[in-house]
This record gives structure tokens, C-alpha cells and sequence, in this order.
């Protein structure tokens, strides 16, 4: 299978990043065109990352990075995963 493109690697960083501080750019977009658009500009949308968590982590991975049982702790399965989700949405346009 192909590796993740460095684009689309740095695009799930930055989501990854904004999950951590709380800030997501979250422009206004009316369709998945406007979305790739604004992903390969570099803004973030918290819709998209949490739409990638639920289809591509666990529970486990989930709880452990929401904050709400222990200090929030992004596991290297959880990125992977994360990574995975990217790769799709932006590598197979």
C-alpha cells in the first residue's frame, strides 16, 4: 500500500495540533470541493477531524485523547489512525 503524501501527513498534524490547543479555523464551505480547497490552504475544521476519530479510532484510542478520563494522550495508534484517515480524504482525490 502507498505511504501517506507528506501534504497530506502535514494537513492531519495540523488537525492534530488544533485538537490539542482548542483552535480550528472552521471556515465556511458549501460543499467537499470548498473542504480540499481549505485543507490544502492550510485550515483546520474539527468537523473533519472528528468524522476521521469515529470512523478510524477506537474507544480506547478515543477516551484516551478526548481529556475526560486522564490528561489527554495522543497514542501513536491514535495518529496512525489519524494518518489513515488523511491519506484517504486527500491522496485519493
Amino acid at each position: 500500500m502507498k505511504r501517506i503524501s507528506k501534504q497530506a501527513k502535514a494537513i492531519a498534524d495540523k488537525h492534530i495540533a488544533a485538537k490539542l490547543s482548542g483552535q480550528f479555523d472552521n471556515p465556511q464551505v458549501k460543499n467537499r470541493e470548498d473542504i480540499i480547497n481549505n485543507l490544502m490552504a492550510g485550515k483546520t475544521f474539527s468537523a473533519v477531524l472528528e468524522t476521521i476519530e469515529t470512523r478510524f479510532c477506537s474507544i480506547g484510542s478515543l477516551l484516551l485523547a478526548s481529556g475526560i478520563v486522564l490528561d489527554v494522550h495522543l497514542s501513536d495508534t491514535y495518529k496512525a489512525n489519524i494518518y489513515k484517515g488523511f491519506k484517504i480524504l486527500i491522496d485519493r482525490q
